[in-house]
């Protein structure tokens, strides 16, 4: 998961977002969860998707779920953080606790 509250010159060129605006990258695994993810990051708020890619579509060999996200920052940031909350749970419920193992910055 990133997020950052305005795109620089390196997201508009590497992701095609808009400069200026917020962007979120979620990234899910494996691809089924991902794709509920992904779900989940466009219903909690108004966000734009600026790219997607699954293993039928440019991620072939690694199944997961990559989801690139613009809009207000707020909203970018709310989505993220569902996404994320999203995914731990579905993890947890296959496979038990998820801690990070690092203290996440959002």
């Amino acid at each position: 998961m990133q997020y950052t509250a305005r795109a620089s010159l390196a997201i508009n060129k590497a992701f095609g977002a808009p400069l200026g605006k917020a962007f979120g990258l979620i990234v899910g695994a494996p691809a089924a969860i991902g794709v509920v993810m992904a779900d989940v990051a466009v219903k909690t708020a108004s966000v734009e998707v600026v790219g997607f890619a699954s293993p039928a579509n440019g991620t072939s060999f690694s199944n997961e779920v990559i989801l690139m996200i613009t809009g207000d920052s707020g909203a970018v940031r709310q989505s993220v953080i569902s996404a994320r909350e999203t995914g731990k749970k579905l993890l947890e419920a296959m496979a038990g606790p998820a801690p990070s193992v690092t203290t996440p910055y959002i």
